[in-house]
């Protein structure tokens, strides 16, 4: 479910930014228009086509069949957004899915998504959201430092994690 939402949420990113292209996002205006870009802190409502096209690419980049390790708060984020997705299919799910899904093998911790939550990620990316913490992705802000987030703002968020390995940053994309 949740490679599934990840592929989803790609191909919609990868829509989006094509029609959407570098121009803004306005609040208000675009909600519901734009499945993927609407959905995201408002800090990133200015970035371009190109760093879109990059968030699409993050959606696409972990490894079906692998644990999810976000290598970038752009990973880390398009995970939080495919978690919330996958748990919305799997109450959507129809008897012929829910039948396959019966024929794999089980777990007790199958659907808890939010167990993923608290298993997979490196920062708190979704402070981003709280008009309470505005401010809090530059590294130099009092709160930022205190809590040693690291440098949040958009054109940061493809820098991969200190403890984690790099993505071949010329690996292209899918389309």
């Amino acid at each position: 479910m949740l490679y599934s939402a990840l592929s989803v949420l790609a191909d919609e990113a990868f829509d989006d930014a094509e029609e959407l292209g570098d121009g803004s996002l306005v609040l208000g205006e675009h909600e519901g228009n734009w499945g993927v870009f609407a959905r995201m802190p408002k800090l990133t409502f200015a970035a371009d086509l190109q760093w879109r096209r990059r968030f699409a690419r993050a959606a696409d980049d972990p490894e079906h069949g692998r644990w999810p390790q976000p290598t970038c708060t752009a990973e880390e984020l398009a995970l939080h957004l495919a978690l919330d997705d996958a748990g919305d299919q799997v109450d959507e799910l129809g008897a012929t899915e829910a039948d396959t899904h019966v024929a794999l093998p089980t777990h007790r911790d199958d659907y808890d998504f939010d167990a993923c939550t608290d298993m997979f990620f490196h920062t708190d990316v979704l402070m981003l959201y709280n008009p309470r913490f505005d401010g809090i992705e530059d590294p130099d802000a009092d709160t930022n430092r205190q809590l040693g987030m690291g440098d949040l703002r958009a054109a940061a968020w493809f820098e991969p994690f200190g403890n984690t390995n790099t993505r071949d940053p010329h690996r292209g994309f899918r389309r």
